[in-house]
């Protein structure tokens, strides 16, 4: 039967209102990446790699190990960008954004697959969406890129030429890429592999060995570097060739214990605009893969055990996850308004409703890099972007199957489905709050409002405002450091972003006594705090807790009683960090 004429622009005009969405979100990406410097910690501490790349030519650099070999894509790139172009952070930064606008159009393409433009529409309104996509957009730190090659390799799989050798190239171009933007690509590139058998498009045998091969290429890359600075491959891959990078492993696996249940548990892998979205979609996907379970079945017993989940869930983890929280209204509002559409969703007319094989791809392909997440590293969301591309595919699929479902109700149905999209499209935009981390501040809220307000239409011309807007102790540090550096000499610190700033007379250092600050004119010190609750702070041993925080090298009280050589307070921000010029 054919769509009522009132419906049948419904579509149309929700897919140009959410990428009207989308749209507004790239724009503001690249307005800030021109405009604002890098900020993010890991963005400064990688980006001394850059620079040294940039001056040099070179690859291998004290200081530089296994955590920056590992992934030459992103920083390799952006040194050789600075070496032809010369050094200029906004080239930087849309180098970093390059890999925003491939994520977005690379998800938009696989969503839109099966569902059409519109579908692939909401695909990238979730992903504005989400704050671990908007804060890092530009950011410089791997995540997103990663994200993007994986999503890029995901799109010739399953959308590319069918068979012969462009497709097999570009497999294996594309999944070699992932793998060198970060080794988290593995069990992504191993999951997109096993999706292939599902309903296989071409010769899937042939699509293996170009995966392989990609693979191979990458891991390669890997062996030689892990060669040339003389690790195992292993202890290459996981980063932990160096005494610093051993000394918090202890620390990082009781972050992970205490994480794991607020993070994974609570179902806050995408913040909490999409919580009730992603139990949707899991649970739908999940039904739906059974066999003889139609539509209606899959929505009818997922629309109320997403709800459910909403509310259990993050009461049974016990953290500050989950939408039903008064602190973050736009989530709650949203959340509750989107719970009716869900119910409505089984009225989705059968033949709109996603395929079988399509929602089962999604689900096997993001399972390895979900579990690698879970079990390796959950107190961080944002290292789950190596799933990013399926699940958002998948939740997408899942949460136009209510749009369509509210479309079919009798009374108002139009203006019902276009609310809902107005909802969605509403809490990405409230979402542009995380834009880039900007207006970060000391308790580790961001509020890139605040952050545009302080800035107003001058201030993005001026490089220090720009600075102090989006980070304010970070500029009081920079500041700090190029008063300090305008003297003759060095400087050791054990925070890697100082180096960014210095490359070239940088010392990134775990100094543990006072004559280990001879021949250098400055230290830096900044004080960390473990960010552990008191039982899992117990169970590390008092090396290991001095390791984790820097011991010495992060106590200002320390070198302020060194005599040989004296050390003299330059700088201080109390409880943040000490500059101290060192005297004979």
């Amino acid at each position: 039967m054919s769509e009522r004429p009132a419906a049948a622009g419904v579509p149309e005009l929700a897919r140009w209102a959410m990428t009207a969405v989308v749209a507004l979100f790239l724009a503001a990406v690249l307005w800030v990446a021109v405009w604002v410097p890098f900020h993010a910690t890991d963005s400064l501490i990688y980006g001394r790699w850059s620079r040294l790349i940039a001056d040099t030519g070179n690859l291998h650099f004290d200081g530089v190990g296994s955590g920056f070999l590992h992934r030459p894509l992103v920083y390799v790139g952006e040194g050789w960008l600075w070496r032809v172009l010369g050094f200029s952070e906004p080239i930087g930064r849309l180098w970093m954004a390059l890999f925003l606008v491939v994520l977005v159009a690379a998800v938009w393409r696989l969503a839109a697959i099966e569902g059409g433009v519109a579908v692939g529409a909401l695909a990238g309104v979730l992903l504005v969406a989400t704050p671990d996509v908007v804060a890092l957009a530009a950011s410089g730190l791997t995540d997103v890129p990663v994200a993007a090659c994986i999503a890029l390799c995901g799109v010739v799989a399953l959308a590319g030429p069918r068979t012969g050798g462009l497709r097999f190239a570009a497999l294996a171009v594309t999944a070699a890429l992932a793998i060198l933007a970060k080794p988290s690509a593995l069990p992504a590139v191993g999951g997109l592999a096993l999706a292939l058998l599902v309903k296989p498009r071409g010769d899937w045998k042939r699509d293996w060995a170009a995966l392989v091969v990609g693979g191979v290429v990458a891991l390669g890359w890997d062996a030689w570097q892990a060669h040339e600075i003389g690790t195992g491959f292993v202890s290459f891959l996981q980063g932990a060739d160096s005494d610093l990078a051993r000394g918090v492993v202890s620390y990082y696996q009781q972050l992970n214990a205490q994480s794991r249940a607020s993070f994974i548990l609570g179902a806050g892998w995408l913040g909490p605009y999409l919580l009730l979205l992603l139990l949707f979609g899991l649970v739908y996907g999940a039904g739906r893969a059974l066999p003889g379970w139609t539509h209606r079945r899959a929505a009818t017993v997922a629309a109320p055990a997403a709800v459910a989940g909403a509310i259990v869930l993050p009461l049974v983890a016990g953290g500050d996850v989950g939408p039903f929280d008064t602190s973050k209204p736009a989530a709650l509002l949203g959340t509750l308004l989107l719970i009716v559409p869900l119910w409505w969703s089984r009225d989705c007319p059968e033949e709109a409703a996603p395929s079988r094989p399509h929602l089962l791809r999604m689900l096997i392909w993001a399972a390895p890099p979900a579990v690698a997440w879970i079990v390796s590293a959950p107190f961080q969301t944002r290292y789950l972007s190596p799933a990013w591309a399926p699940l958002f595919v998948l939740i997408a699929a899942a949460t136009w199957t209510a749009v369509r479902g509210t479309l079919a109700q009798r009374r108002a149905g139009p203006a019902l489905a276009l609310g809902v999209v107005a909802v969605l499209c509403a809490m990405a935009i409230f979402d542009l709050r995380n834009l880039d981390g900007l207006g970060a501040r000391s308790d580790g809220t961001i509020n890139a409002a605040s952050a545009v307000r302080e800035l107003g239409v001058t201030g993005w011309f001026d490089r220090d405002r720009a600075e102090r807007a989006a980070d304010p102790d970070l500029a009081a540090l920079h500041a700090a450091v190029d008063r300090a550096m305008a003297r003759p000499g060095r400087l050791v610190t054990l925070d890697g972003r100082v180096g960014f700033w210095y490359p070239r007379r940088t010392v990134r250092a775990e100094a543990q006594r006072c004559a280990a600050v001879l021949g250098f004119s400055t230290l830096v010190v900044v004080q960390s705090s473990l960010g552990l609750d008191a039982e899992r702070e117990r169970r590390l041993t008092p090396s290991e807790r001095a390791e984790a925080t820097g011991g010495n090298a992060a106590d200002p009280a320390f070198w302020a009683r060194c005599h040989d050589p004296r050390l003299e307070v330059v700088a201080q921000r109390p409880g943040q960090f000490t500059v101290f010029a060192v005297r004979r």
